[in-house]
């Protein structure tokens, strides 16, 4: 009896196993599939990773990837009012200028950290420039206001 109980035992341990190898094994993917497309380190900023699969392939961060990272998308540039508030939809810069004749001079606020009076002198025009990450507020308190972000093309 004991003999047949193992000999089931392990027929039914043998097929569970080979079931869960079938279900694992899968094709290998290339060295391409998974970044490695460099055939050199030259130009690496970095350490380079060699591919696990061939020896001879690369992967690393280049100063062209860098500079990518941040390279303004000016055909994306668009538009931003004053007296409204405006959330950054991807990383870049707010470039701009703004008045307010009557009143204490422009104000731009961040992520609700207000830049103070950016001239203090109520009919002078001034200029801004600011870096906005994805999701940052932005609103600037003048009339007259003519501002642009301008998202890094790296997003």
């Amino acid at each position: 009896m004991k003999l047949s109980i193992l000999l089931v035992g392990s027929i039914l341990t043998s097929a569970i196993a080979g079931n869960v190898y079938a279900q694992t094994c899968g094709a290998q993917p290339s060295c391409a599939d998974l970044g490695y497309t460099r055939t050199s380190t030259d130009g690496c900023l970095g350490t380079a990773l060699k591919c696990p699969f061939d020896k001879t392939k690369y992967n690393c961060v280049t100063t062209g990837d860098v500079f990518y990272q941040f390279k303004l998308n000016w055909s994306a540039a668009g538009g931003i009012s004053g007296k409204t508030n405006w959330t950054a939809y991807q990383n870049g810069i707010i470039i701009g200028q703004g008045q307010d004749i009557g009143n204490y001079g422009s104000f731009i606020t961040i992520n609700g950290r207000k830049i103070g009076s950016l001239t203090g002198i109520a009919k002078q025009r001034t200029f801004f420039y600011a870096n906005v990450s994805k999701g940052d507020t932005l609103y600037i308190d003048a009339n007259d206001v003519r501002a642009v972000f301008i998202p890094y093309y790296g997003n």
